[in-house]
């Protein structure tokens, strides 16, 4: 069923992924979306770009993607490609045209906000969420120019619908899933769905656990209600992988919590329990069984697993 499938996990955060991206490469994948910054200064997303350069330039499986054929061609040759993303838009600062210098650097998607108030708009945790800046605007004017993916995951609800109004190009939720099937506000609600899908984004499925359901030991199955909710709202074709494997010791969580940039209500200490048979990216082909036992197609599931984020590549970077 997964026989040579074209496998994308639109999001994996940075130090985990460089710890163990080996689990990648075991499961499959052709392709990762590798976050390297976001939420810092620009001289800390320059040192993770320059470790990340350096992890791709020492290990031949690995190939920096800048388009849609750098990914086919990683999937031909057995490589695993790897595609940068930010998110959040710290690093900009309040200066747009940092946005191509760091196209020029590689960066090919990139987040509003991650969870608090920031120059561009708010986050998903901040109360208010007065919705997209002015400098938002002139940001997502940039990106629409160069092609660089606007990513809605951690922005508001009122900032993702200015988002969606102000980009002429499709937006996505690099690593989101469906407020209707788990309310939490890192989710997505209808109204937001419906407007990714009429742009001709999609939503990368999360299994961080919090986000899929209220138990915190999820199930595949879990993960799957929020695919099935979403193709019943817009049709199938508008949903990809965004697993979000992440591991963090407990310092580490509680200094994520200290900076507010997490709180406790939302995202629970650690360990996690990723969905029970996809606890890493290794097991991934679990995931299209049990799609299959779900009633989804061989093409459906394709889709999900990498065609339909390699369909929107292809249209920002032909």
């Amino acid at each position: 069923m997964v026989h040579n499938a074209l496998i994308i996990d639109g999001t994996c955060p940075g130090e985990t992924w460089q710890a163990r991206y080996q689990d990648w490469i075991d499961g499959g994948f052709s392709a990762c979306a590798l976050s390297v910054g976001g939420s810092g200064s620009g001289s800390q997303a320059m040192t993770g770009l320059a470790g990340v350069y350096r992890t791709i330039r020492e290990d031949p499986r690995l190939v920096l993607a800048l388009s849609a054929d750098d990914i086919r061609r990683a999937h031909a040759s057995g490589q695993l490609a790897v595609l940068l993303h930010f998110q959040g838009t710290q690093e900009l600062g309040y200066d747009p045209g940092l946005v191509e210098v760091f196209w020029r650097l590689g960066l090919r998607i990139m987040g509003l906000a991650y969870n608090r108030r920031g120059p561009v708009c708010d986050g998903c945790e901040e109360p208010s969420d007065a919705g997209l800046s002015k400098l938002g605007r002139e940001v997502i004017t940039e990106m629409n120019r160069l092609g660089m993916v606007v990513d809605l995951s951690h922005t508001g609800w009122r900032s993702c619908a200015d988002a969606l109004a102000a980009s002429g190009d499709p937006c996505i939720a690099s690593h989101s899933n469906a407020h209707a099937v788990q309310p939490h506000p890192r989710n997505l609600p209808d109204d937001i769905i419906r407007g990714i899908a009429e742009s001709g984004g999609l939503i990368g499925m999360n299994g961080f656990p919090a986000f899929v359901s209220a138990d915190p030991a999820p199930t595949m199955d879990n993960l799957i209600d929020h695919m099935v909710h979403i193709d019943s709202l817009v049709g199938v074709g508008h949903v990809g992988l965004g697993l979000d494997y992440c591991e963090m010791s407990d310092a580490e969580y509680r200094e994520m919590i200290d900076t507010g940039e997490w709180t406790k209500e939302n995202y629970p200490p650690p360990p996690w329990n990723y969905p029970a048979g996809i606890e890493t990216a290794r097991t991934i082909d679990a995931l299209a069984e049990r799609m299959s036992a779900r009633g989804y197609s061989d093409t459906e599931i394709h889709g999900v697993l990498g065609a339909n984020w390699l369909r929107l590549f292809e249209r920002m970077w032909p």
